[in-house]
């Protein structure tokens, strides 16, 4: 999901992204409401590549809370430019292995908000 909106009242941060995004993703499979339900109640694992934005002590815990579920994997990775396609790849793995059912990877960065919300507090500041 890509938040282009410059209004403050639009910003969003990461988690709030990655939810969209994911949610998006489900929908995107075009199942029949109860189906898509029952995709959702089954995800059973939550990778999630570390924001540098927003700091977050459980971020897949936040995620897993928000979607309504209970995943037996939760991670939450360091930084690197690498992490996407690893924990991606180790996501297959354990599906391919038959240790989970359905896995997310996400990751996101809300810099664009947190630049513009700054520039609108120092422009406040700066006028009052």
């Amino acid at each position: 999901m890509v938040n282009r909106s410059l209004k403050l009242e639009d910003a969003v941060e990461p988690a709030g992204l990655m939810l969209q995004a994911i949610l998006s993703a489900l929908n995107d499979t075009e199942l029949p409401s109860p189906q898509l339900e029952r995709l959702q109640s089954d995800i059973d694992s939550i990778d999630v590549v570390r924001t540098w934005t927003w700091p977050y002590p459980d971020l897949p815990g936040l995620l897993a809370e928000k979607l309504r579920v209970r995943p037996a994997h939760k991670f939450y990775s360091d930084h690197g430019g690498n992490k996407p396609g690893k924990l991606f790849d180790e996501a297959a793995r354990r599906v391919s292995l038959g240790q989970s059912k359905v896995a997310v990877v996400t990751g996101g960065e809300a810099l664009a908000s947190c630049q513009y919300r700054q520039r609108c507090l120092v422009e406040k500041w700066l006028t009052e």
